[in-house]
């Protein structure tokens, strides 16, 4: 079972990779990574070493974390099906079998509304419902591309459409932790990403956070039973979970340190 750390940043990638995480899903935003900058930060990543010196042939030797995954979220209305497989197949020139894309109905920070910059009847200030049939649609234009090298896609479901539609068109799906305890979605496990907040503690007692507002799916764990959930999962063959630091400010090292620890031991 292969364990994401959720929400990840350029500058944080060689400490995530030194604690064991098997890849990394950079959140859609404005100001957060890109394509373009996850192809910059794996071309400086790569070194040539030369094979034979009278012909000159090289061969691209990955330095570390060879099965490192960077998975990027994409708001669909953003960007159209063939100029994302354009950008993931250039990628791969670079890099190959690194990237994954994360498609979502796309929550809009306030910050971002008044930007703009989008041509079409679907946009930021659009509702969840109107940005929901948008990923429909999209999935369904994805899915009958012409093309070989389609990106790997994962499908963020927060209902029952999207749900059925990445099922339909065989994506995998990530779905929140607060949707998978209750079992309301008949989920492909091999194809299922669960995504969760844990707030790791010795004791339940010593959260130290209002539980009235974090998101639903933070949820209070020791050590024992964090492994304990994970080695549920993967006892089950669930593809994989997305642990988010959240808050980054105190969940981050215990985050890091937890699947360091579990890797080590597993």
């Amino acid at each position: 079972m292969k364990i994401y750390y959720f929400g990840g940043m350029i500058d944080q990638l060689e400490i995530i990779k030194n604690h064991e995480f098997d890849g990394v899903l950079f959140t859609s935003g404005i100001h957060n990574p890109d394509l373009v900058k996850i192809t910059n930060y794996l071309s400086k990543s790569e070194k040539i070493q030369s094979n034979c010196i009278r012909c000159g042939m090289t061969t691209k030797i990955i330095e570390s974390s060879k099965n490192f995954k960077y998975m990027i979220a994409i708001r669909p209305y953003q960007i159209s099906p063939q100029y994302l497989t354009m950008l993931c197949n250039s990628i791969d020139e670079v890099s190959q079998d690194k990237i994954e894309v994360n498609l979502i109905s796309g929550w809009t920070e306030e910050f971002e509304k008044e930007y703009g910059g989008i041509v079409g009847e679907i946009n930021d200030l659009s509702s969840n419902i109107e940005k929901s049939n948008y990923l429909i649609k999209f999935l369904e234009v994805f899915s009958k591309m012409k093309v070989l090298n389609l990106p790997k896609i994962f499908v963020s479901t927060t209902n029952q459409f999207t749900f059925s539609a990445a099922i339909s068109h065989g994506y995998d799906i990530i779905l929140p932790y607060s949707r998978y305890i209750t079992g309301e979605y008949n989920i492909d496990k091999p194809k299922t990403m669960i995504s969760i907040a844990p707030l790791l503690r010795e004791k339940h007692e010593e959260v130290g956070v209002d539980m009235k507002n974090v998101p639903l799916d933070c949820k209070i764990f020791t050590k024992k039973e964090l492994t304990e959930f994970l080695n549920d999962l993967k006892e089950q063959n669930v593809k994989g979970v997305l642990l988010a630091p959240y808050p980054f400010q105190t969940e981050n090292d215990r985050i890091l340190s937890f699947v360091k620890e579990y890797k080590d031991k597993n």
